[in-house]
């Protein structure tokens, strides 16, 4: 069962008084991706949308329900009436997860891009309704969307933006650096203070050391002017 990769461009939500909200977005094929469809064309060729619901409560939910569906829309109208093929992904999501991909939105951005995983499996290796095909030696992904106008999506991902903000100067940034040098001094002279505790008592050694030399030599000498004297 082929991933097929999206992204939005514009959005809007819709909250309606006792109704689940809906966040819809106009989306498109992402760059790179090419859909080959069974009426002729590729999916990439044509516009859609994406509605995600607020799916309020999961009681009753089985694992394996579809969390949505992806609908293949035929053009329609002829002059100024006419409507080109589009097509439409309807999204059930979590209240939780609904909530992180509205703070998203509300904050002025789009997801980054959001993946859709549709088709009847019918067995490991086979879905019925979306699949590969090989076309002049080249493995394309292949929507039936002359049978299967309608597909289950049995498993959609989102990947959202995460900003970091960049550090920038300003008061803060200057109270943080007088802080920093503040307690840089604090360390200096802290240090020089042990510096000079060290060189003073290398000093009252070496002066103690002098006063002995001093002293051994001044008995030495009283020594030898009484055995002068006694002679």
């Amino acid at each position: 069962m082929p991933l097929v990769q999206f992204k939005p461009t514009k959005a809007r939500l819709v909250i309606e008084q006792g109704r689940e909200s809906v966040l819809v977005m106009r989306v498109e094929v992402a760059r790179g991706e090419t859909v080959a469809l069974a009426v002729g064309g590729k999916l990439e060729a044509t516009s859609g949308s994406l509605r995600i619901r607020e799916r309020k409560s999961d009681r009753g939910r089985a694992e394996t329900k579809a969390v949505g569906s992806i609908v293949y829309i035929e053009a329609a109208g002829q002059g100024q009436d006419h409507s080109p093929a589009n097509f439409q992904i309807n999204i059930s999501m979590s209240a939780a997860k609904f909530e992180a991909l509205l703070k998203v939105a509300i904050s002025g951005r789009l997801p980054s891009k959001f993946f859709v995983q549709a088709g009847d499996r019918v067995s490991a290796r086979e879905t019925r309704g979306m699949g590969y095909i090989v076309r002049n030696g080249v493995r394309t992904k292949f929507w039936d969307n002359k049978r299967y106008r309608t597909l289950p999506v049995t498993n959609f991902s989102v990947i959202l933006p995460i900003t970091v903000p960049e550090a920038q100067e300003g008061p803060a940034f200057e109270e943080d650096r007088a802080i920093a040098e503040s307690l840089s001094s604090s360390d200096q002279v802290a240090d020089l203070a042990d510096e000079f505790a060290v060189f003073q008592g290398e000093t009252k050694n070496a002066l103690t050391a002098v006063v002995s030399v001093v002293a051994v030599i001044g008995v030495l000498l009283l020594f030898i002017n009484l055995v002068l004297i006694i002679k």
